[in-house]
Order: structure tokens, then C-alpha cells, then sequence
């Protein structure tokens, strides 16, 4: 997939696929060739997972080459090695095969896997280099329609794993993965659940593992996989279960050092997460939280490209937003030249079809007829142009073993089954324009449905409310107050406190997502912090604890919440704290020396069970107000998305009067609404103030 530069085999195909699958288009968008590099850099490779240049000078001299990235010189060094017998036949049609799949040569890549998984009784790492060709050569057999082949080398390279004691290994979630979505083709969702769910069991135990963030990785990348799969198959609760599974283990994933360099990536899986989550809105009937993700979308940079206004085209059509999604498909001609889609049946069915549509109901009928009759010219050529390739592609394949008479048989039934499938989508389209009005009364009942819910959203919002303190403690020379904005109905940030004597209890955070389930997460948050700090627990303590309730299977959604927890001293100012990846509380407000306090980053509490939290120390923040905020300030956005910013937060705090903390946060909060200037709120704001004279 080119729009995440040479990225590894599975990765890029599986990618790609999705996209296209789940949007419609194919993602291949172009990138300057250093975000590119970042991209390949990022990934990593499949072939250095199975190289220690330490074996031998076969394996040094194949991996030197292989980072040049020049992947004619490589296979010719693997051809040398390969005849002078210092490259075992499995290394060497492995190497090839990989390196044919990453320049997107098929037929090539699937003649050196056949070759080589004939090898008998691998060995050492040779074995999982073996377990990963299989995996590939399955999914390649699905890419080409094959998927009764695809099921076959899946199934009987899961039996040997399980025979082997290696039904476990991480190596397996690609594996599983491709089971669970043959399954799902074949109409068998209960196996492809539980196939689905094995690959989300190894990759927990993988990312709690995981030490440098390449796992959290390929997480991301599975996960994706998995959601996609559910989105093509218009299955909207799965799709959700799953692109909620991916949107906490990506955001987990951004805030590694191993994700800090390469952007490109970070922003092309920004893109696709934003549109999945507009696309299952929006067919819920959730038109302003559509939009929300819409508008998150439209931030990235790939949403900028040729590609990424093909794939913002989903949800235009679905919302009716029909001219913007004509204006977006002017690009159309450009990408399928840049791309060989035209006259290409692919390009056809997944591009002119749909350029169509948005012409049509935008009542552009001029446009709408040329691209009619651009269909029709391109038509007849494609016919011709895939038949001649589905040939080519098959004798290849087949040529290896002298099956010649085979292949004409196969590629006859593919090509069949493409054409009737082609036909079928001409007169989808035919059919569409006539439930055009049913489908028009049906929006109108789930607008019904739509208002029904905000009612006991906002029921829902009156009870979460009514969980956090609106009084706080009245104590000699302590002045606190606390405030939290929602900005939906309901909404995951937090706040509490607990007095015990002289000593105060505090805290306040920020759950992963919004809406009831963020909500849900607050509640057991909050409910935990009230019974664990009345038993005179440290911080840190008290951090770990919650970790590890709220970090068990129930959590399925893997959902997180970024949390500061203080213990204050009423009497000497002392203050033991614990900060589980929450922003920097800001110190000695009201005076030039404020700024961010230095703290230890925590893990968040939640996605990663037995973590060990540090705790740390102030002697005394007597004179010294404190306030503890969620990145809802920090990152409210006005008309224009620009932050309030960090910056901004310390120059109004070294100036603001500091006597009175609600005062404090009023003015604060008048500051963002300023900033604002009308814009919607983009995130919950919560804030707390802490002074002891």
C-alpha cells in the first residue's frame, strides 16, 4: 500500500484490502519519499524478524542488502548465495517470495511460496519463518479469490500448530486472523468469533509484553484487520466492538517512543480510525457524532491527498452530502490513471460506479451522463484486460508444476464468477435508484428512534453528574474547589476526594473515549478510589490496585483512563502522588516561578493488568496552589482547530489572582471560552484547584 510507504507483505496487503473493502476506494495514496521512509522505517521488516547476521555470512550479506531497500539487487544477491549453497532452499524462495509481495508481484510471490513450503521438517527459526509463508500464502490465495484453497492451507497449518504446542504463539494472530475472516465469508460468525477472539487473546498478551512498542504495532495493524472485516460485512455491533478494541491499543501505541518518528504512519491510521468510527455513526443514525469524526478526519494530512478525499467520499454518501462527495470525486480520473484502474473492472466498481451516484443525486446530470458513458466505453476493454491477466496471473502459478490444463479450468471458473458479479453490480445499481424513497422514510423513523435516545442521554447525564462532589472540604487554611464540562451528553472525565483526618485524599481523570461506556469506566473508577483511599493506602498503592481491578476481562473494549492521585498533609503541606500517564499538574500559581510540575509517566490505569505504579514526593505545597486538569484544556480547539496550548495555560496562571480556587477556575474557564470564540467543545474539561496557606 503505497500510502504507508514499503511497508512489510502482510501489512501492506492487508491494509490496503481493508480500505477497500470497508471504503470502497483503495487507499494507495502517494507521499514525499522521506514520510515514505518514515513509513518503511516504522514497520519494520518481515525478513529481519528471521535474519541474525551473527549465523552465518549469508544471513549479514542478505539483510546489509535488504535495508538498502533496492529489492533488484537483493534478489540477485539471494540467487548467488542460493548457488553456491550458503542459503537453504526455504531462506532463499522465502526471501524471494516476500520481496516479490512487497512489489506487489503475485504471481512471482506465490510461485516461490509454493517452491517453498515443500521443504520437509524445518527447524530453529527456519520453523516460524515456514509458519509465517503459509500464513502469507493463504492470504494471497484469498486476495485471488481462492478461498476454498486459502481455508485449506489455514486450516491444516492451525492443526500443526496446535500438534506442535504452538497454538498460543504470538506468531498465530495472522493466522487466526485469516481463519476468522474466511469463516465470516462462509457465513460461520460463531467460528469466526471465536477465531477472532483467540487472535485478541494473544495480542494482549503480547502488548503486555511489550517493552520498545512493536507489538502494540501489530496490534494496531491486526485489530484493523479484524474491524475491517466486520465493517465489509455490514455487521455494525462487531464493527464497533472492534474499532473500540483499535482505537485504545492506537492511542496506547501514539504514545510510545517507537511511534514518535514516523508521522506518516501515526496520521494514515489516524485517517482510517476516524472514518471507521464516522461510517458506524452514521449509519446508526448518529449524524453530529458523524461529523465530529468527520471533522477529526478532515485534520489529517492523508485526508488532503487524492486518496484521502476517495475515502472521505463513504460518508458524504451516506450522510446525502452529495455535491461535496462529486466535488471530492474530480480527482477520480487523476488516481486511476496514476494507479492503472482504467479500464480495469477494480477501478470500474469501486471508482466510476460510485462517481456516478454522487452526480446523480447531486443533480449534476451532465456529469452524471459522462461518467455513464465513461463506464460504458472503459466496459468491453475491461472484460478483454481482465481476462488476459487472470490468464497470465494463473499460468504462472500453475507453470511451476506443469498444471497447464488445470489453469484454464480455474481461471474460467474465477472469471465467471467476476463477470456475474460485475453484472450483479450494474443492476444493484439499477434497483438502488428505486428504493430510493423507502430508504428516504426509513431515515426519517430512525431520527425518531435518535430523539428517543438524547432523552435518556440526558438522564444519563443528570445521574453521572450527581456522582462527582459539588461541596469540598471545610478545613483551616485549605481552599479547593473542582468543575467538570462534559462535551456530550455524557462524558469520561472524573474527579473526588476523600477526607481521612488531616489528611486529604484527591484525585481526577480522563477515561479513553466518550459517551455512556466512558461514562460506565468513571463510575467503577470513582466508586474504587472512595473505598481504597479509606484504608490509608500510599498513592501508588492505591494506582496499582485500580489497575488491576479495572484491567480483567470484563475489560473487553481494553478502554484506559489517565489519572492523578494525590495524598496532602493537611497539616505540614506534604504531598505523595502517583501520575498514571495524566498531563503535569501546574504549581505555585499566581507568581513567575508556575510551570509544570516534573513528574514520572506512569502507564494509564487499565489496558495492562500487574503493572507496578511509582509514586513520588513534594515536602511541602504550602503557599504553592496546585491545579490538577484534563486535556481538555490544554487542547480545547477554536473555529480555526488551533489549541489553547500549554504555553497559553502558564502565561494566564503566572499573571491570575491565585486567593480564591473557584475564582481561579472561573477565570480559566472564561479564558477557553474566549479561545473558543462559538466553537463546540472537542473534549470534556475538567478541572481542580488545590491551595494550603
Amino acid at each position: 500500500m503505497q500510502m504507508f510507504g514499503q511497508i512489510s507483505l502482510n501489512r501492506a496487503l492487508v491494509l490496503a484490502a481493508a480500505i477497500a473493502v470497508v471504503f470502497t476506494f483503495s487507499s494507495c495514496g502517494k507521499q514525499s519519499s522521506q514520510q515514505a521512509q518514515q513509513a518503511y522505517q516504522a514497520q519494520g521488516t518481515k525478513i529481519e524478524s528471521f535474519i541474525n547476521p551473527h549465523d552465518s555470512r549469508a544471513d549479514s550479506l542478505v539483510l546489509a542488502a535488504y535495508r538498502e531497500a533496492d529489492y533488484q539487487h537483493l534478489l540477485a544477491v539471494i540467487d548467488s548465495l542460493s548457488a553456491a549453497g550458503e542459503l537453504n532452499e526455504l531462506r532463499a524462495e522465502g526471501y524471494r517470495a516476500i520481496l516479490y509481495a512487497e512489489m506487489q508481484d503475485t504471481k512471482h510471490a506465490i510461485a516461490s511460496l509454493r517452491r517453498a513450503i515443500e521443504v520437509k521438517k524445518p527447524s530453529g527459526k527456519d520453523y516460524f519463518l515456514m509458519v509465517y509463508l503459509k500464513t502469507l500464502y493463504a492470504e494471497l490465495q484469498q486476495l485471488q479469490g481462492n478461498s476454498e484453497g486459502a481455508l485449506r492451507t489455514a486450516l491444516a497449518l492451525a492443526e500443526q500448530m496446535r500438534n506442535d504446542g504452538y497454538e498460543d504463539h504470538e506468531v498465530c494472530h495472522r493466522l487466526y486472523s485469516v481463519l476468522g475472516e474466511l469463516q465470516l465469508n462462509l457465513n460461520h460468525p460463531d467460528e469466526a468469533a471465536d477465531y477472532f477472539e483467540h487472535v485478541y487473546a494473544i495480542l494482549k498478551t503480547s502488548i503486555r509484553n511489550d517493552s520498545t512498542g512493536s507489538h502494540l504495532m501489530e496490534a494496531v495493524e491486526t485489530l484493523n484487520n479484524v474491524t475491517s472485516t466486520y465493517l465489509s460485512g455490514r455487521q455494525w455491533d462487531e464493527a464497533e466492538l472492534w474499532l473500540n478494541r483499535l482505537d485504545s491499543v492506537f492511542t496506547l501505541y501514539q504514545t510510545t517512543s517507537y511511534a514518535a518518528d514516523y508521522p506518516a504512519y501515526i496520521d494514515g491510521y489516524r485517517a482510517y480510525v476516524d472514518m471507521s468510527h464516522a461510517t458506524i455513526a452514521e449509519q446508526r443514525g448518529k449524524k453530529d457524532e458523524a461529523q465530529k469524526y468527520y471533522d477529526d478526519f478532515l485534520t489529517t494530512d492523508y485526508s488532503k491527498t487524492d486518496d484521502g478525499r476517495l475515502l472521505g467520499c463513504k460518508y458524504l454518501m451516506l450522510s446525502q452530502r452529495y455535491a461535496e462527495a462529486a466535488d471530492n470525486f474530480t480527482v477520480a480520473d487523476r488516481y486511476m490513471h496514476d494507479y492503472e484502474y482504467e479500464s480495469n473492472l477494480q477501478g470500474i466498481g469501486n471508482v466510476l460506479i460510485p462517481k456516478l451516484r454522487a452526480n446523480y443525486y447531486a443533480g449534476r446530470k451532465d456529469s452524471a451522463l459522462r461518467v455513464a458513458m465513461q463506464i460504458a466505453e472503459q466496459y468491453d476493454t475491461a472484460l478483454v484486460r481482465q481476462r488476459r491477466d487472470a490468464s497470465a496471473e494463473m499460468a504462472t502459478i500453475y507453470d511451476v508444476e506443469g498444471k497447464e490444463r488445470m489453469i484454464a479450468e480455474r481461471e474460467a471458473k474465477i472469471l465467471q464468477q467476476r463477470l456475474i458479479g460485475v453484472t450483479i453490480l450494474l443492476v444493484a445499481l439499477v434497483i438502488f435508484f428505486a428504493i430510493y424513497t423507502w430508504v428516504r422514510n426509513r431515515m426519517t423513523k430512525m431520527k425518531a428512534k435518535q430523539d428517543r435516545m438524547e432523552g435518556e442521554l440526558s438522564a444519563a447525564r443528570e445521574i453521572q453528574m450527581s456522582m462527582v462532589p459539588s461541596s469540598f472540604p471545610r478545613y483551616e487554611g485549605l481552599d479547593m474547589y473542582a468543575k467538570m464540562t462534559p462535551a456530550k451528553e455524557v462524558g469520561g472525565d472524573l474527579y473526588g476526594y476523600q477526607l481521612q483526618g488531616d489528611k486529604l485524599y484527591f484525585c481526577l481523570g480522563d477515561v479513553s473515549g466518550k459517551g455512556v461506556p466512558a461514562s460506565l469506566f468513571m463510575a467503577q473508577v470513582t466508586r474504587l478510589f472512595r473505598t481504597l483511599a479509606t484504608q490509608n493506602l500510599m498513592p501508588a498503592d492505591i494506582c496499582s490496585r485500580i489497575n488491576d481491578a479495572m484491567s480483567g476481562e470484563d475489560n473487553e473494549k481494553c478502554m484506559f483512563v489517565t489519572f492523578f492521585l494525590g495524598l496532602l498533609d493537611l497539616r505540614t503541606g506534604h504531598l505523595d502522588f502517583c501520575n498514571g500517564g495524566h498531563n503535569p499538574p501546574v504549581i505555585d500559581i499566581g507568581n513567575s516561578r508556575c510551570d509544570f510540575l516534573k513528574v514520572k509517566h506512569n502507564v494509564p490505569i487499565g489496558p495492562m493488568p500487574g503493572m507496578m505504579f511509582e509514586g513520588e514526593e513534594i515536602s511541602s505545597i504550602k503557599g504553592r496552589p496546585l491545579l490538577i486538569y484534563t486535556d481538555g484544556l490544554n487542547e480545547a480547539e477554536n473555529k480555526e482547530r488551533q489549541l489553547f496550548g500549554d504555553d497559553r495555560i502558564l502565561e494566564i496562571l503566572r499573571k491570575i489572582d491565585a486567593h480564591d480556587a473557584r475564582q481561579l477556575i472561573e477565570s480559566i474557564t472564561a479564558e477557553v471560552e474566549k479561545h473558543r470564540d462559538g466553537a463546540e467543545p472537542n473534549d470534556d474539561l475538567t478541572m481542580m484547584v488545590i491551595s494550603l496557606k
